[in-house]
């Protein structure tokens, strides 16, 4: 293999910050003419260690991995995390897959890396390990808002509670769900707005109930995340709404780019305060969308 520059992390939801390690990785490859990688771990380390934790994560592998080619990255080497690479020291870490197998020249970090068993490995450490191994080190500083390092944690949280608009611009880039078109209880159709309903991954993290602009299949659309309480359903449902679309979707893997929370979820007296509403939503993310 040519020799490569190596972006070392896990990289959930590719955030600002994430993307400035992983764009001064490809600015360096291509300076040195050497490979731009990206690392990143399945499961999540977390999901591993304390599954009972119940970690939801803000990309999915897929969508990780198309976000970190769309910054230029040429290879993501995907580390299956089991009991064995948890038990590896952080210098069999390196040995194996920094320098036996992916031949790395320089590899970038954020500020507050940890690696190898028990995270006993720091960026002090990988740098003594790159004089001994023959690869340079550079250490990425955080962005950061309001004085505080923007973090995958951080963003976790507040798409989750709620604070969506904030979490999106941290993100750097829209809120993907992708998921399976599959059957619903064909309401939207009985109320004029048929909708599709998408299946995501057991692991994303699905924001908080409410409905939002966004785009699929090339048009913009409106989402409804929610247990829909005017009609007393059971779960969670994530129902968009393609103005002027007709096709038949069902079975399709469909890619929802969320845009901007519209409002948070109500119960309506009736069915029709609940269809005036909708028509309002629609016309609110036509006038997001433009």
């Amino acid at each position: 293999m040519k020799g490569t520059v190596v972006a070392l992390g896990t990289f959930d939801g590719v955030h600002l910050g994430h993307q400035r390690i992983i764009k001064d990785t490809v600015n360096y490859a291509r300076r040195c003419g050497l490979v731009p990688v990206a690392t990143t771990f399945d499961p999540h380390p977390q999901q591993y260690i304390v599954p009972e934790r119940g970690l939801k994560l803000l990309t999915t592998l897929a969508e990780r991995r198309e976000l970190l080619i769309g910054l230029g990255i040429k290879k993501v080497k995907v580390l299956k995390f089991n009991e064995a690479l948890r038990r590896l020291s952080y210098l069999s870490f390196v040995k194996k897959y920094l320098v036996d197998g992916l031949k790395a020249k320089a590899v970038f970090v954020g500020f507050d890396y940890a690696f190898g068993h028990g995270r006993a490995g720091n960026v002090a450490e990988l740098r003594r390990l790159g004089r001994k191994f023959g690869f340079k080190v550079k250490m990425v500083r955080p962005v950061k808002a309001h004085r505080v390092a923007i973090k995958s944690s951080l963003i976790r949280e507040l798409v989750a509670r709620g604070d969506f608009d904030r979490g999106l611009r941290y993100l750097g880039h829209p809120y993907r769900l992708n998921g399976k078109v599959v059957k619903g209880d064909g309401r939207g159709r009985t109320l004029g707005f048929p909708t599709a309903n998408l299946k995501l991954d057991l692991h994303k993290l699905i924001p908080q109930h409410g409905v939002y602009a966004g785009r699929a299949l090339g048009r913009r659309c409106v989402v409804n995340i929610g247990a829909r309480p005017t009609f007393g359903a059971d779960g969670v449902a994530i129902e968009a709404h393609i103005p002027g679309y007709s096709g038949n979707l069902y079975g399709r893997t469909v890619a929802i780019d969320l845009i901007k929370k519209i409002r948070d979820e109500i119960h309506f007296p009736d069915v029709r305060e609940l269809k005036v509403r909708i028509l309002k939503d629609i016309a609110i993310s036509k006038k997001i969308m433009l």
